[in-house]
């Protein structure tokens, strides 16, 4: 009976029945299964052990929620410091949106917003966000058309400075009445 008991626990995987000689003689032992897998709930059980054994400190948000909870900031117009997760681009399309769409867009969570900034998932009802690539390639075709404007303004104005100059130059040629 015994031995079944062995053969029973040692199919369950809990125990061996191995051969072993001992004091010069053979003798059958059960012996906790050092080759058969340890159940999964000891797994469990020491994973959980060490889990708590950790400082429970609160963990970092992620950067969906640190963008969105910038964002959030940023729209209500708090200190600069609250929103600095956010970059060039996330600020001037938050400053693109109308009154209707800022106030849809915090009516999410944090997560949700921040999501919808970092182009993971977009909301239907607002318009798509800006990637930061786009952004610096509409700032610099924005920046070379203030250069050509500056330019052209420039070569107006030397324009006008040579027609002056002229016009003066032609004043002093001409003689000078003599009546005066």
């Amino acid at each position: 009976m015994l031995a079944a008991f062995a053969r029973a626990l040692a199919a369950m995987g809990l125990v061996m029945v191995m051969v072993v000689w001992e004091g010069g003689k053979l003798v059958l032992k059960t012996v906790r299964g050092v080759l058969a897998p340890r159940p999964p709930v000891a797994e469990a059980e020491a994973e959980l052990a060490h889990e708590m054994a950790q400082p429970a400190g609160p963990k970092p948000p992620s950067p969906a929620e640190a963008w969105g909870r910038a964002a959030l900031h940023y729209l209500m117009g708090e200190a600069p410091e609250a929103s600095a997760a956010l970059d060039d681009a996330a600020r001037a399309y938050l400053d693109a949106l109308s009154e209707d769409q800022q106030v849809a867009l915090a009516q999410h969570d944090n997560r949700t917003v921040g999501r919808h900034l970092l182009r993971e998932r977009l909301l239907p009802d607002l318009p798509r966000p800006m990637s930061p690539s786009e952004y610096r390639n509409i700032e610099a075709t924005r920046a070379a058309a203030g250069a050509a404007e500056a330019h052209q303004r420039l070569v107006g104005d030397d324009a006008k400075r040579r027609h002056f100059i002229e016009v003066l130059d032609e004043l002093l040629a001409e003689p000078m009445p003599r009546g005066l």
